[in-house]
């Protein structure tokens, strides 16, 4: 038998009364509109629609088509078995066509491009994301060594500043220690022509007063060792010098007095005498930035500085000094600091 015969053998059987034909009926009989039972059994007005005229092939699955065959029975008080029977009768024990609803989508195979471009993707962007990790990591890695080769070179150059001032330093105190020895060997030789010079005063004065007075003989008695002895050794802090006193002609011997080493800048003519009464170290430039001092200066010293004003002084001993500036007295108690230094400008 073709399809064709059993089709014109269930066209007079889908022409009679059907489970949609006795829910339509009921459901007339119990006052109820389509959409009564469409919002009771949440389903839209076409599968209702579709059940009342029989057409259960607009409907997805036999399965489906008892269900709401049961609940559409249950809503109009209909037997629910007697509807399931008669639906299967009416469809001569044969399950009607199901009409597919949804494309099922062919399986993916492992060979799929679409497969092999995602795999790629994902393998690429973890690459990136470790080669990412990795270049942050090197970075940070090298971000302390390069901080601490930048101190170095920092504590580098520091020290070398340092050193060079400390030379430049050194080398000011000795060009300065050698103009301070110069001077004083000029001064030396200054000071032993000026005694040269004075021997022949020394000695005539007294042959005056052998001359003119030769009864006093204890007198010249007295007086000949200072002729015919030798004058002493210049030095540089004291000499003695024997000069005529007495209207008569008798020599007395005057004390001592000491002479103030000089200390000359190559310019200026302020002077500037500091006393020291206590051990104090001296530093004492000009303005023209000359070391005139520079060393320890012991109590009893006297020096007499010429240069250009004002001097800047430092003293480590400041209440053990006393100053006079062009022959005034310089009033520094007030520079003196809790340590006993000091330092100040003098002639500003």
């Amino acid at each position: 038998m073709n399809a064709a015969e059993k089709k014109s053998e269930q066209e007079p059987r889908k022409s009679g009364i059907g489970p949609g034909d006795r829910l339509q009926a009921a459901r007339i009989q119990q006052g109820l509109s389509l959409d009564d039972v469409a919002d009771r059994m949440h389903l839209s007005l076409g599968i209702l629609k579709a059940i009342e005229d029989n057409n259960f092939e607009e409907i997805t699955a036999p399965i489906f088509v008892k269900g709401y065959l049961r609940a559409y029975a249950r809503i109009v008080s209909l037997n629910e078995d007697e509807m399931i029977l008669q639906y299967l009768d009416f469809y001569s024990e044969e399950d009607p066509p199901i009409s597919s609803t949804s494309n099922i989508l062919p399986e993916l195979s492992v060979g799929d491009a679409r497969i092999k471009w995602t795999t790629y993707l994902v393998i690429l962007v973890l690459g990136v994301l470790l080669v990412a990790w990795w270049w942050n990591r090197e970075q940070t890695s090298e971000l302390p060594i390069s901080l601490d080769s930048q101190s170095t070179q920092q504590r580098s150059s520091t020290d070398a500043d340092v050193i060079d001032s400390e030379i430049e330093a050194v080398s000011e105190d000795a060009t300065a220690t050698i103009t301070a020895n110069e001077v004083e060997a000029s001064q030396n030789e200054v000071e032993a022509s000026q005694l040269e010079a004075a021997e022949p005063s020394l000695i005539e004065p007294a042959e005056t007063t052998e001359a003119e007075e030769p009864a006093e003989s204890p007198q010249s008695v007295a007086i000949e060792p200072a002729q015919i002895s030798e004058p002493p050794a210049p030095e540089p802090a004291a000499v003695e010098v024997e000069t005529p006193e007495s209207a008569d002609g008798s020599l007395e011997a005057t004390p001592s007095v000491p002479v103030e080493p000089v200390r000359l800048a190559p310019s200026g003519s302020d002077k500037l005498i500091i006393t020291v009464s206590a051990d104090t170290w001296a530093d004492v430039k000009d303005t023209n930035n000359y070391q005139l001092v520079y060393d320890l200066l012991r109590a009893g010293e006297s020096l007499e500085l010429l240069g250009e004003a004002p001097f800047s002084v430092f003293l480590g001993n400041g209440n053990g000094v006393e100053i006079r500036f062009n022959d005034e007295a310089v009033d520094i108690s007030r520079r003196i600091r809790d340590d006993n230094t000091a330092r100040l400008r003098i002639g500003s």
